[in-house]
């Protein structure tokens, strides 16, 4: 009897492994694909470096948050942005196809934006980084100003964030260690991971269609993870700018952050605003750090940026 329990549980075991390893084998090939289908690879002196391009209008240089690449910034950009750009999104060292090798400092990585603009003949462009983009964001409109039309920094980390790292960004770095693991934790748990990062099951239930479709897209542009891995371990050992060294930058910013982001504390949207020479500082009461409910505000803040970026001033929303 015993035997014949324990056969039928081994039995149940591997049908649900075959029931769901078949929807994870399709979807994981089509996030490989299509990861290799837009992207392209620059290799110069000071590395390696992997973009996509998208639309046309004035450029924009993504930079992409943490579990992120190449494809979320064309995402983020698509939807903070919208039409009238060509956006330009990289892959930061350590993601998809951009080899985390050397010393992997943001100095480095702001070189090879500008070796990657200049490959593309690209003179200037408006800079934006978001989350765990924003150190590199900030060394580039340092390191380049002549380059930098303005700087847009969305739920962006501006100061080192050492072991001082918030227990929901070690969890979904646990999660994002494999590919079949991010896999069945976005199905199973996805009200969960959602609120991880920030976007809690009251809030998701609340967005409009596009919204939903917005954070459903930020879920799946995380697939595959596995060749996401390196790079999501070298953001704890990513030094941003000293606040001296912000204050030399003279390039005109909009600081764009959430009071109950719980991922990347909103005072790091301060420290930036007290150190800038000339930035604009815009507060969302809630939005948390995925900043879901806030796209049309915050394509509207953007639009009204570009047309005018050097104007310094804060806001609460």
């Amino acid at each position: 009897m015993k035997k014949r329990m324990l056969w039928g549980m081994v039995v149940l075991v591997l049908a649900g492994l075959v029931f769901v390893y078949r929807p994870y084998r399709g979807e994981i090939r089509e996030a490989y694909r299509r990861i290799e289908e837009s992207s392209h690879v620059l290799v110069t002196d000071n590395g390696t470096i992997e973009y996509g391009i998208q639309g046309d209008g004035e450029p924009v240089l993504m930079i992409h948050g943490a579990g992120g690449g190449y494809d979320q910034g064309l995402l983020l950009g698509q939807a903070f942005f919208g039409d009238g750009h060509q956006l330009i999104a990289v892959s930061r060292f350590g993601y998809l196809g951009s080899p985390l090798d050397g010393d992997g400092t943001v100095e480095r990585q702001a070189r090879l934006y500008a070796d990657l603009l200049n490959h593309l003949e690209i003179g200037q462009v408006m800079v934006c980084g978001i989350s765990a983009g924003g150190p590199s964001a900030l060394q580039f409109a340092h390191d380049h100003p002549e380059r930098s039309r303005g700087l847009v920094l969305v739920s962006a980390v501006t100061r080192f964030m050492g072991d001082d790292i918030p227990v929901g960004t070690k969890l979904v770095n646990a999660i994002q260690k494999t590919d079949v693991g991010y896999w069945l934790v976005a199905r199973a748990f996805r009200t969960q991971f959602l609120a991880l990062i920030g976007i809690p099951g009251e809030t998701y239930r609340s967005l409009n269609d596009e919204e939903k479709g917005f954070a459903d897209a930020m879920l799946e542009t995380m697939h595959p993870m596995s060749p996401r891995r390196p790079g999501n371990i070298h953001e704890a050992a990513i030094r941003p700018l000293s606040g001296d060294a912000m204050a030399q930058i003279a390039v005109p910013a909009l600081l764009l952050h959430a009071e109950d982001d719980s991922l990347v504390d909103v005072s790091h949207a301060r420290y930036a605003h007290e150190h800038l020479g000339d930035s604009r500082f815009v507060l969302f009461d809630s939005g948390g750090h995925g900043m879901a409910t806030e796209l049309q505000a915050i394509r509207g803040h953007i639009r009204e940026f570009a047309g005018n970026p050097g104007q310094s001033m804060e806001s609460s929303l």
